[in-house]
Formats: C-alpha cells, sequence, structure tokens
C-alpha cells in the first residue's frame, strides 16, 4: 500500500501551490450534458493526500494540467488565455 497524493510541478519541475478541489467521486457514466465529477468538495492548496474515494481538480484557470489524472505529481503549463480578475 502506498499513500495517494497530488503534487504539482511547473514545467521545470518545480513545486508550485496552487488551489484543488478535493471531493468525493461520482460515478458520471451515462449522465447527460456536463455532469459533476464530484460532490462535497473542499478547497485545499497542493501538496494534498486524498483518501481512496476522492478526486481533486484545478479551482482556478490559472493553469492547466498536462496528464487528465489529478493523482501523485501533476505538471502543470501556464494557460495562455487566463486573465486575472481586475478589482475595482
Amino acid at each position: 500500500m502506498r499513500p495517494r497524493w497530488l503534487i504539482t510541478l511547473d514545467e521545470d519541475l518545480k513545486e508550485i501551490k496552487v488551489p484543488v478541489r478535493v471531493g468525493q467521486a461520482v460515478d458520471t457514466v451515462g449522465q447527460a450534458g456536463r455532469p459533476k465529477m464530484m460532490t462535497g468538495f473542499q478547497t485545499r492548496t497542493t501538496p494534498v493526500l486524498l483518501n481512496y474515494s476522492d478526486r481533486a481538480e484545478l479551482a482556478t484557470e490559472e493553469y492547466t494540467a498536462m496528464t487528465t489524472i489529478m493523482e501523485d505529481f501533476v505538471i502543470l503549463r501556464k494557460n495562455p488565455n487566463f486573465k486575472p480578475e481586475t478589482q475595482q
């Protein structure tokens, strides 16, 4: 056995801290539309330890993951289309 974790790295393999949503995984097979992939989530900052039934997703559009599975080591790339919200 080994623990499940989520550690985010940039393209130079340096650890970066980003907000992620961690919640219970939901089976979405056969659901129409854009079904939710998890329920009852909490927003955390990486690195994060995941439980057996947990799933994680990025909480911000600032980065995009280079993998489809958010588990173990995940390399993130800056999103070129990201525009930060301006304070007024």
